[in-house]
């Protein structure tokens, strides 16, 4: 093997090299964050529990309100995350909303939230699209698309909204789901209570919060999946590199003893014919 074939290996060693250097640093980073994000989420699904609880008690069943009657078209919002480098991820949500409008019986369009799934609906049916919103997930911003969605229920251009998120399964572990966050899921209710005032007036404000909780929990949950995407995507990808610099290792190190040997070789010859020459003469 020629010499610069030999640097040629030898340069791509350094390049994974440095490309490993890079992809542990993310991975260290995304391990840290999730941590973080992991420690809130939980906190929220205790908190996301109890109000289930409040809305099982409420006697919502028959209630004449739209966004418990669930009549008209329906919209998709979609969760993505802002960023990438988190393996198939956003791809998966993306591919789990589209089968989801296809199958749907009259579709409105898609409600996206982060810049990955923008970009890929920005030409399909998008109705509004939220990028760098948050790093966090907060009330806020929950509240914010909680009230364009109840809007569009509102003012009849919509009857039932569906969520597209990355659920957390495990650590290993995050795949597509499709939850219905509107019509409200609704229950007969505890008997045993009595409201104050009539349950159709308590129950407007009951359901503009559940929604914007309900859409918070999703968005916390997708965040936490994303970061463990991440993680193990550029886990993944540091071995890749690992393994990558061994067989290039290999590789030169094979290269660079034939070259030797093919030098000895050639220098024995060499030895052997001049031999051969002052013998003759």
């Amino acid at each position: 093997m020629s010499r610069g074939k030999l640097r040629a290996i030898k340069k791509k060693v350094e390049a994974t090299k440095s490309l490993m250097k890079i992809t542990r640093a993310m991975e260290m980073v995304a391990r840290a964050k999730v941590r973080k994000f992991e420690r809130a989420f939980k906190g929220y699904k205790e908190y996301m529990d109890e109000i289930e609880r409040i809305k099982n008690k409420l006697p919502l069943k028959g209630l004449e309100n739209p966004l418990v009657e669930g009549v008209g078209p329906e919209v998709l919002v979609v969760i993505t995350s802002d960023l990438g480098l988190c393996g198939a991820f956003n791809s998966e949500i993306i591919k789990a909303a589209e089968e989801e409008a296809e199958r749907a019986a009259e579709f409105k369009g898609y409600i996206v939230i982060g810049s990955r799934g923008v970009a890929h609906f920005r030409r399909r049916k998008l109705i509004k699209g939220y990028e760098k919103l948050y790093d966090m997930p907060n009330m806020d911003v929950a509240s914010e698309i909680g009230d364009h969605l109840i809007s569009l229920v509102r003012d009849g251009e919509v009857g039932r909204v569906r969520v597209v998120y990355g659920r957390l399964v495990n650590a290993l572990i995050q795949k597509p789901e499709i939850v219905q966050l509107i019509p409200v899921e609704a229950s007969e209710g505890d008997s045993m209570l009595e409201f104050e005032p009539v349950v159709s007036s308590m129950a407007e404000d009951f359901l503009y919060f559940y929604i914007s909780s309900k859409l918070l929990y999703l968005m916390f949950e997708t965040k936490v999946s994303e970061y463990y995407a991440r993680q193990n995507a550029m886990k993944n990808a540091t071995d890749n590199a690992n393994e990558m610099i061994r067989t290039l290792t290999l590789e030169y190190n094979k290269a660079r003893q034939a070259s030797i040997t093919q030098e000895i070789i050639e220098i024995v010859n060499g030895a052997e014919a001049l031999k051969e020459i002052e013998e003759a003469g």
